[in-house]
C-alpha cells in the first residue's frame, strides 16, 4: 500500500512515464526533421554551386567580350582607315555573344545538347554561305536576270535583294509560325523581309573573292547561333521545375504531414478530455 503523505502514486508514475515516452517520440520525430532538412540544404547548396558557376563564367565572358569591343574597337577604327582586321573584331564579339546566350540558357535549364546542335546548323549555315559568296553563284544568277528588268529593277545589287527578302520571308514566317502561331508568322514575315534583304544584297549584289567571303559567312554562322540556340530550346525551358530543386520540398512535405497528424490526434483526444 502507498502512504497517504506520499506524493507519488501509481497514476502519476505512469502518468509521467507516458509523458517521457511522448517527449522522446516527439524528439526523435524532431530530429529527423532536422536531419532530413539537413540533407535537403546540402542538395540546395549543390545546385547553388552549380548556378554560382554558370553564372560567373557568364560574367566572365561577358567582361572578356567589353573589353574586346573596347580595344578591338580602337583597332577596327584604325585597321579601317588604313587596312582591314575589322572581321576579327566582329568575329570575337559575336562568339562572345553566342557563349553568353548558351550560358544562359543553361542556367535557366536548357540542356547542353541544343547548344552544339544549334552550332552545328550555324556551322552548315556558314559553309553554304561561304561557298555561295565564294563562287559568286548569287551574283551570277542576279546578273542574268537583271538585264531583262526594267529600272530601277535592272541592277544585280536590287535582284539579290528582292530574292533576299522572298525567301527570308517565308523562311522566318514558316519558323514562327511554327513557334508562335499566326501573330509569330507575321512577325517572322516582317522580320524575314528585313533580314533577307539585307542578306540578300550583301551576298548576291556584288561579286566577292574568297577571304572576304569565308569571313562574311562566320559572321553570318555567328549571328545565326544564338538565335537558333534560343529557338531550339525555348520549348523545353520549363524555369519553374529548374528552380524547383532550390525548395526544401521534402522537408516541407513532411512537416505539413505531421502537422496534420498531431492536429488529428488533438482533435481525437479532445472530446476525451472534456468528458473526464
Amino acid at each position: 500500500m502507498t502512504s497517504s503523505g506520499d506524493p507519488t502514486g501509481p497514476g502519476q508514475t505512469s502518468l509521467l512515464d507516458q509523458f517521457q515516452r511522448t517527449r522522446e517520440s516527439f524528439m526523435a520525430l524532431l530530429q529527423a526533421h532536422i536531419t532530413l532538412l539537413k540533407a535537403e540544404i546540402n542538395d540546395i547548396l549543390g545546385e547553388v554551386k552549380i548556378l554560382a558557376t554558370q553564372a560567373g563564367m557568364l560574367l566572365g565572358i561577358a567582361l572578356m567580350t567589353a573589353v574586346l569591343l573596347w580595344v578591338g574597337g580602337f583597332l577596327f577604327l584604325g585597321e579601317w582607315l588604313f587596312g582591314s582586321i575589322g572581321w576579327g573584331l566582329a568575329h570575337g564579339l559575336l562568339l562572345g555573344l553566342g557563349l553568353i546566350v548558351a550560358l544562359a540558357l543553361a542556367i535557366v535549364g536548357a540542356r547542353a545538347r541544343y547548344s552544339v546542335m544549334s552550332f552545328v546548323i550555324a556551322a552548315v549555315i556558314a559553309v553554304i554561305v561561304a561557298f555561295l559568296c565564294g563562287v559568286n553563284v548569287a551574283y551570277d544568277q542576279a546578273a542574268a536576270v537583271a538585264p531583262n528588268l526594267a529600272q530601277p529593277l535592272g541592277a544585280p545589287g536590287v535582284v539579290a535583294l528582292i530574292a533576299g527578302a522572298v525567301v527570308g520571308a517565308l523562311l522566318f514566317g514558316i519558323l514562327l509560325a511554327f513557334l508562335a502561331g499566326a501573330r509569330g508568322a507575321i512577325l517572322g514575315v516582317f522580320l524575314g523581309l528585313i533580314l533577307g534583304a539585307l542578306a540578300g544584297w550583301l551576298i548576291g549584289g556584288a561579286p566577292w573573292t574568297w577571304p572576304p567571303a569565308v569571313g562574311f559567312a562566320i559572321v553570318v554562322g555567328l549571328i545565326a547561333w544564338p538565335i537558333l540556340n534560343v529557338i531550339i530550346a525555348f520549348p523545353s525551358l520549363d524555369p519553374a521545375e529548374r528552380f524547383a530543386r532550390l525548395q526544401p520540398r521534402q522537408s516541407m512535405e513532411a512537416a505539413n504531414e505531421t502537422r496534420a497528424w498531431l492536429e488529428e490526434q488533438w482533435q481525437t483526444r479532445l472530446p476525451k478530455r472534456g468528458s473526464s
